[in-house]
């Protein structure tokens, strides 16, 4: 066994047989790739090798980096192998530990930690890199294979093809380029974009310049009109994959055209015109993190990939000091007012489009606005003229709509959302927030469409409330870019729905044995089961809503809202309540639009808890809603997924499926969201139970 610490060491015709022969094999672990790297001047590359019986099996190529300023370059310093390494079939355990323990020694004094960024399966190996001390990431990435050009169309998803041909017949066309002039407009854009979005340090011009002199480079860029808006940095493995390292485009400039879909799009096309099995899109977020990008990414019909991260730190107390100085730094650069529109933009834009906004009710025909909703695919009761209604007749509640109608004078698109606060004291003014359920919705999910309107909500909210909160009822993330663009972050929170095209018998066996054993317990106690019409009744339903929540120390909506909406939604409202010797122990109230019954509130009396009332209410509801040919049942929230949530393990005992469509939240008040933060939490310390 012999280990090779430089790259004169190192045998190039075995160097390039291992290429040939490793499932792990790409770019980044070829001769030509160091070669590359040890012509830049802001990094340093660094190769490893080992050979046994006199055959080279194993190869690793990396570079040491680190950014900013003499503070900054000390607590970023990185060694970094791209693709992961560079593994024979038949490598030994042996000489697998023994090249990564060289990696490690040779490393030791030059860097902070080492990262091996896999893009392709390494679950054989990983138990050698644990026993050297690694420690394994989870990171996603999508494969798309390329076979050809006609299989590759198909798999894309419906509204990337659309978009692709959309721009074709506006004369986007992408093509290969090595010209200097043509990759400085191309690094200009992708520059911009780094600068405003991703917010991580970008390789210098001089990167570009000198990768696309090499054979294995192809810079695919997207122009309209002559015009460079947009393209993608690829770099290839023969016959093999083609490997998509940087991506961008001005979307949202001009109407029609997508040069992001076409930038990518030109990688995968070209990968499947040229006799590429894969084209490799190198990365797509931590699997927990919100990411829309990774949505992104998706709908280019690839497949979902976790071959993770491998990951060594030599020095844990400047790794983590490194670690929140760069997550300070971002929180420090992050503008304040990111998603402000240039009115300017906005209203070219608008003209493009044909597209006018409204947020005048009296300009706007609530019939029309009702059946737009309804007839959206994605329409729900918070998104109704009727929930307007019920919002602006109740204290503390104010709402707002946004309509894009279009040059027929049609509604294109809805954003409804209500201004609430908890209180009418101070701890009002700290708590006021603006919340959207269920919206935006768009004809056709245009993102064009939805940017104009969310755009023009934050103009309209953002000086009036202290954040802005979109709470997802369906998957929304077709719309994650627009949200991003405009200074949104993706937030986890879980949902429980439950199928009620099952048999009761199904619905039943789906049951956890505890929920069934109150039930059975509930019924021994003579429960009883009603409908509640009686307007008596509902104020007695309202009284356990407020007596809940005052237990639980969570505000409750003024009561009024119950009145108005029982007043204005007619049928769309349904109050049910668990009567114990003729009296009310629990009540709900729900919510039933179009196939859905959404589960709005809920409360019960805690004297009678022993009689399982909550249970027996719930599945009763459930069997109410089936037998009225609803289709799914809303249980309204399940928490965030990182945190012990005991509402969400109780909800996940009736038998429904967990779903993340998570939310989008912004703060327009940095220090008010702060102080609120702080009274909501003193609020319920000393309410009284």
């Amino acid at each position: 066994m012999t280990i090779h610490t430089s790259f004169s060491d190192i045998n190039p015709e075995q160097w390039q047989q291992l290429v040939a022969e490793s499932p792990h094999a790409s770019f980044f672990q070829t001769p030509e790739c160091y070669h590359f790297f040890s012509t830049l001047s802001f990094l340093k590359p660094f190769v490893y090798g080992i050979s046994e019986d006199d055959k080279l099996k194993g190869i690793i190529v990396g570079f040491l980096i680190s950014d900013g300023n003499l503070v900054k370059k000390f607590l970023s310093r990185r060694a970094i192998v791209s693709g992961g390494a560079l593994l024979h079939p038949d490598i030994s355990v042996e000489a697998t530990k023994s090249l990564l323990e060289a990696v490690k020694e040779g490393l030791k004094h030059k860097t902070i930690y080492l990262e091996f960024r896999n893009y392709s399966d390494y679950s054989a190996f990983v138990p050698a890199f644990k026993s050297s001390g690694f420690e394994l990431i989870p990171h996603l990435n999508f494969h798309v294979p390329t076979p050809s050009v006609d299989i590759a169309t198909q798999k894309l998803k419906a509204s990337k093809r659309r978009y692709l041909k959309l721009s074709a017949k506006e004369g986007v066309e992408w093509v290969e380029t090595q010209d200097s002039n043509e990759i400085k407009e191309f690094y200009a854009i992708l520059e911009n974009l780094y600068k405003t979005k991703i917010k991580t340090p970008l390789f210098p011009l001089e990167f570009f310049i000198k990768l696309n002199e090499l054979p294995q480079a192809k810079l695919l860029v997207v122009k309209h009109n002559g015009k460079i808006i947009g393209g993608s940095q690829n770099v290839l493995l023969p016959n093999r994959t083609v490997f998509e390292w940087f991506v961008c485009g001005l979307d949202g400039h001009i109407k029609n055209v997508y040069p992001s879909i076409m930038a990518t799009w030109a990688g995968i096309e070209y990968a499947a015109s040229h006799g590429f099995q894969i084209f490799d899109m190198m990365g797509a977020g931590k699997p927990n993190d919100g990411y829309g990008v990774r949505d992104f990414k998706a709908e280019f019909g690839g497949e979902l990939m976790e071959h993770g991260r491998l990951q060594f730190v030599f020095n844990k107390k400047l790794f983590n000091i490194g670690k929140y100085g760069i997550r300070k730094i971002q929180s420090l650069n992050k503008p304040k007012k990111q998603a402000k529109s240039d009115p300017k933009q906005l209203k070219s834009t608008l003209e493009n489009q044909s597209l006018r906004i409204v947020n005048d009710i009296s300009q706007i025909n609530q019939q029309d606005w009702s059946e737009f909703v309804q007839q959206h695919p994605l329409g729900n009761i918070f998104q109704t003229p009727e929930m307007y209604r019920v919002f602006d007749k109740t204290k503390g509640q104010k709402p707002i709509v946004t309509l894009a109608i279009d040059s027929h004078n049609k509604i294109v698109g809805c954003l409804l959302s209500v201004i609430q606060k908890e209180q009418k004291d101070v701890l009002g003014l700290f708590t006021s927030r603006s919340v959207v359920i269920g919206g935006p919705l768009v004809q056709n999910n245009d993102p064009q469409i939805a940017d104009l309107l969310l755009s023009r909500f934050d103009r309209f909210v953002e000086k009036k409330v202290i954040y802005s909160q979109f709470r997802n009822l369906i998957d929304m993330s077709h719309f994650s870019s627009v949200f991003l663009k405009n200074g949104y972050d993706f937030v986890e929170h879980l949902n429980i729905l439950l199928d009620l095209t099952l048999s009761e018998s199904e619905l039943y066996d789906n049951l956890h044995k505890e929920r069934k054993r109150n039930i059975s317990q509930a019924q021994k106690n003579e429960l009883e089961f009603k409908l509640i019409t009686s307007e008596e009744d509902k104020q007695k339903v309202i009284q356990l809503l407020k007596k809940t929540y005052c237990r639980v120390k969570v505000p409750l909506s003024y009561e009024t809202l119950f009145f108005n909406a029982n007043n204005i939604l007619g049928n769309k409202i349904v109050f049910f309540g668990a009567f114990y010797q003729g009296k009310m122990i629990a009540g709900q109230v729900r919510l039933c639009y179009k196939e859905l019954v959404y589960a709005w509130y809920a409360g019960s009396d805690s004297a009678y808890f022993d009689k399982r009332p909550n249970d027996f209410l719930t599945w009763q509801v459930m069997l109410w809603s089936k037998a009225n040919n609803y289709k799914v049942f809303d249980f309204g929230g399940a928490g965030n997924p990182t945190v012990d949530y005991g509402v969400r393990n109780y909800k996940m005992k009736f038998g429904g499926e967990l779903v993340h469509f998570g939310r989008f939240e912004k703060t327009h008040k940095t220090l008010f969201m702060f102080i609120g933060r702080k009274l909501y939490r003193l609020y319920k310390k000393r309410k009284k139970i």
